[in-house]
């Protein structure tokens, strides 16, 4: 099973972030990602490391449950984690 830290170290270039979220089934994440990526000037990449950050240091309890939940469900735990970690962060 493929670490947290392992997918960080994958998310520095845009095939990888795109293929992750893909093997989950998150096109529309990726169209997402991309709107958010747009809207801020930024790349893909850093939105989505700025997501997995924002997720890291200030999910509360609920939003770590829920992550788990969708990691456990998935036949891609990776993309799974990262599609709900950027969820999370464009919803606040």
């Amino acid at each position: 099973m493929t670490t947290l830290g392992e997918i960080l170290e994958r998310l520095s270039e845009p095939s990888e972030v795109y293929r992750i979220l893909a093997e989950a089934g998150g096109t529309a994440m990726i169209s997402r990602l991309n709107q958010a990526a747009k809207a801020a000037g930024d790349d893909p990449c850093d939105v989505a490391l700025h997501a997995v950050r924002a997720f890291a240091e200030k999910a509360d309890g609920e939003a770590w449950t829920k992550l788990v939940g969708c990691v456990q469900n998935s036949p891609s735990p990776a993309g799974a984690c990262l599609g709900e970690m950027i969820a999370w962060s464009l919803r606040r």
